[in-house]
């Protein structure tokens, strides 16, 4: 699957570059599209969606059979897939030139540290360092390791814990508890940060130690003020990937069409942003899993977003503090959809948080609270540390005494702690 995306986007490239006529060029980049668009649907997509053709015909008394390939998801297909588009959108864009090498656009859609799970780099960050000679220094090599020690603890010491909190509550069916529900949300919000920031970090440690830097991933999220600021703080390169390369495109093609012209130009813009936002998020959903729930996470995220937007004058009027709260259990009951098996699962487990929310402090749960407050306490300190200072690398200006006596107490906790049981990475599975 990576050699089929290699080769057609890598003579894609050249024959976009290669050719002055624009209606060739857009050919070549639909060329280009379609097959690894193609390639997301036939792995991905196409078993799910023959099923809910299945199950939708059943409800009206029909029996239809369709086609189901029962193929395995190929690993990172859909990490590559978006990373070689936007290879040829930019050639396209005029914003890079084609690779002439074969190898070096070989290494760039495959560089091992970010193949799986991201980030999902550009061809304009990373093709440019591909192609000039590496400068591999002791600091990199420091700072390297940091970061691939920092995303190693976040994920066998924080996540592969927190997964025991989540996993017993979201894969029993009920009936559901609201406060241990609550609690298993809130988890997960944890886990899902720490496994996947986790491999980032470790990516992008990898890299710098071999001279390549890739792009910041998260920027601390669960300090933003506000859900629009949280999408541009967690999984960044594949925000931005479809602020650029979806919603962008989108809103200018909605707020130039004629049949909104009777409207005022500030009504046209509204909802072209509206429209174009609803496409962008529900797509960036879909893009995580096959499964109804991240597409309703992603539209979720979406009425979130406009909402902001509409009272954003009164929002940002409260204090610093109310707004990261808020901002962070909207977040969560997003993570709650995300979590759940199905959107019926999803609907109980919300539903229990409001009609069956019952403090039972008995020993069991709040055992459960400590743990969770244990697992999380030290990447709490350390985030608002990074964040007052604007620097993810803060650690590493430290005297050398508090450094050392940091770094240390993370070995000693990874190692007598750590969960070292074979927990795949979640977003292995997208």
């Amino acid at each position: 699957m990576i050699l089929i995306s290699t080769f057609v986007d890598y003579f894609c490239g050249l024959g976009i570059q290669n050719t002055t006529c624009r209606k060739r060029k857009k050919s070549i980049l639909i060329l280009s599209i379609a097959t690894n668009l193609s390639l997301l649907w036939i792995f991905k997509y196409y078993d799910f969606f023959a099923d809910s053709f299945q199950v939708f015909f059943s409800n009206f008394g029909l029996t239809v059979q369709p086609y189901f390939l029962n193929v395995a998801l190929p690993v990172g297909i859909s990490f590559y897939t978006f990373q070689t588009m936007s290879y040829t959108i930019d050639v396209y864009r005029g914003k890079l030139k084609a690779a002439v090498n074969f190898f070096d656009f070989a290494l760039y859609v495959s560089f091992f540290p970010q193949l799986i799970a991201g980030p999902i780099e550009r061809g304009t960050r990373l093709l440019p360092q591909i192609l000039k000679e590496r400068a591999v220094s002791l600091d990199k090599v420091y700072k390297g390791a940091y970061l691939f020690f920092w995303g190693l603890f976040l994920k066998i010491f924080i996540a592969d814990n927190l997964a025991k909190l989540v996993d017993p509550v979201f894969n029993s069916v009920g009936p559901y508890h609201g406060a241990e529900v609550l609690l298993a949300t809130y988890a997960f919000s944890f886990q899902i940060y720490c496994d996947f920031a986790g491999y980032s970090f470790m990516a992008i440690g990898l890299a710098l130690s071999m001279g390549i830097e890739l792009m910041e991933n998260f920027r601390r999220p669960y300090l933003s003020k506000n859900i629009s600021d949280f999408w541009r703080r967690w999984h960044i390169s594949l925000s931005t990937w479809f602020r650029d390369y979806v919603f962008t495109p989108f809103y200018i093609y909605l707020s130039q069409k004629k049949y909104l012209g009777e409207f005022s130009m500030k009504v046209r813009h509204v909802l072209a942003f509206m429209v174009a936002l609803f496409i962008a998020e529900f797509l960036l959903g879909m893009w995580h899993g096959a499964g109804w729930n991240y597409g309703l996470f992603g539209v979720y995220h979406a009425i979130a977003i406009g909402f902001y937007y509409l009272v954003k004058k009164y929002w940002d009027r409260l204090h610093g503090f109310v707004q990261i709260f808020l901002t962070y259990q909207i977040a969560c009951m997003g993570w709650l959809v995300f979590r759940a098996d199905s959107l019926a699962q999803a609907f109980e487990m919300t539903r229990s948080l409001v009609l069956n929310f019952t403090l039972d402090l008995d020993s069991n749960f709040l055992e459960k609270v400590q743990t969770f407050l244990a697992f999380t306490f030290i990447l709490a300190v350390v985030q608002i540390f990074q964040d007052r200072n604007n620097d993810t690398m803060v650690v590493l200006r430290m005297h050398w005494m508090p450094r050392s006596a940091f770094l240390i107490l993370l070995g000693c906790l990874t190692i007598l702690f750590g969960d070292f049981s074979d927990r795949p990475f979640i977003y292995f599975q997208f």
